[in-house]
């Protein structure tokens, strides 16, 4: 939004003369009269009077812009296509105030519910979309898509007029889609230049990223063994080096292989550590007391899963007064819900979990193992 554009919403204080006071409402405002807290009249342009008992009825007026404005939205690496590939979007979306008494006395802040339910649809459509539709029809897909999909904003009180596509961009660096889907190094380098290719070919203009060394090694054995067993797996996790390019390998890289789940020794002594394993093979170590679950970044398991929400779920590892270690699953207030064995979590309620209960977010199904 345009540093230069008048405020959404702005708050007066009536002047008053014996308890009266007139207000002139311009075109394109709608004024709410609030009194003692409370909304009493909903004013359309024009001039208006009020009256209020001096010292004891205290009286705003708030004006809330209705006309068609222009809100920006920039991405950096939010969405993830069908092919997984990090996309950046930029876009111009066209607004209009239909509920005044909901975006300025329910809505704590509106800019940012209206934001967050544009980026949600937008999430949607990018999932369903590989990278060449992007590159080919992505512009008016997206546009039309967001048009379609604009009950949520409605029920926030606004409504789209129009959506225009500045933007569509491919950052390189796939760290955080490696880490989820347990790719090797090979098989990394090869995404990275089909991608490059298809930019290519479409004409797109490709997005340096900084240099990051990928480095993660998952034994097959005990984790907490310091010799690496043969044939290990080669899965994710990213480190950065600031200042240092990535270095060229100078060992042959391996194909990943798929192990079979591994079975710790219950005479061996050592701590057994936790993990989630999906059902396609990959395994997700909770390696740290509070592991989040969602499609943020920032998060210690990153879905790339439509249905999953930013910020959808942690597991919390309990220490009991016996000593035992034990974990809990909380659902974060998530959309579509968290589900184990079937049952739909209560928000923010943790739930204690066993070996073997099914975890299911989103589209995916996680297996809890100990």
């Amino acid at each position: 939004m345009s540093s230069n554009s008048p405020p959404l919403i702005e708050t007066v204080t009536p002047e008053r003369w014996v308890g009266w006071s007139m207000e002139f409402i311009e075109a394109g405002f709608t004024g709410l009269l609030v009194k003692n807290g409370r909304m009493v009249r909903k004013w359309q342009p024009g001039r208006h009077f009020s009256f209020a008992l001096p010292l004891l009825e205290q009286c705003q007026l708030i004006l809330v812009d209705i006309k068609i404005r222009n809100l920006e939205i920039v991405s950096h690496g939010d969405f993830l296509s069908q092919d997984q590939y990090l996309i950046n979007v930029s876009l111009n979306v066209m607004y209009q105030v239909v509920d005044a008494k909901r975006v300025a006395l329910e809505l704590s802040d509106p800019i940012a519910a209206l934001v967050s339910a544009v980026k949600d649809t937008l999430g949607e459509v990018i999932g369903q979309l590989r990278v060449e539709q992007l590159t080919t029809q992505g512009r008016g897909q997206i546009r039309q898509h967001i048009l379609n999909n604009t009950d949520v904003s409605y029920s926030l009180g606004f409504a789209l007029e129009d959506v225009r596509v500045n933007d569509i961009s491919f950052p390189q660096n796939r760290g955080i889609i490696r880490q989820v889907e347990g790719m090797s190094a090979r098989q990394e380098a090869e995404h990275q230049a089909v991608l490059k290719a298809q930019i290519a070919q479409a004409g797109r203009p490709e997005r340096e990223s900084p240099p990051v060394q990928q480095v993660n090694i998952i034994s097959g054995r005990n984790p907490n063994s310091s010799e690496p067993a043969l044939g290990a797996t080669i899965e994710a996790t990213s480190v950065a080096i600031e200042g240092r390019s990535s270095p060229q390998a100078s060992l042959p890289t391996r194909d990943t292989v798929v192990l079979a789940p591994t079975v710790f020794d219950p005479d061996s002594g050592t701590t057994v550590i936790a993990r989630l394993v999906k059902d396609s093979g990959v395994i997700a170590i909770l390696s740290t007391p509070s592991f989040t679950i969602g499609r943020e970044p920032s998060n210690t398991l990153v879905l790339d899963d439509a249905l999953s929400s930013r910020h959808h779920a942690r597991i919390n590892q309990v220490t009991d007064p016996q000593n035992n270690v034990r974990y809990q699953i909380v659902d974060l207030g998530s959309s579509n819900g968290t589900f184990v064995d079937g049952q739909r979590l209560i928000p923010n309620q943790p739930l204690w979990l066993n070996s073997g209960h099914a975890i299911r977010i989103g589209r995916q199904t996680w297996t809890f193992e100990i």
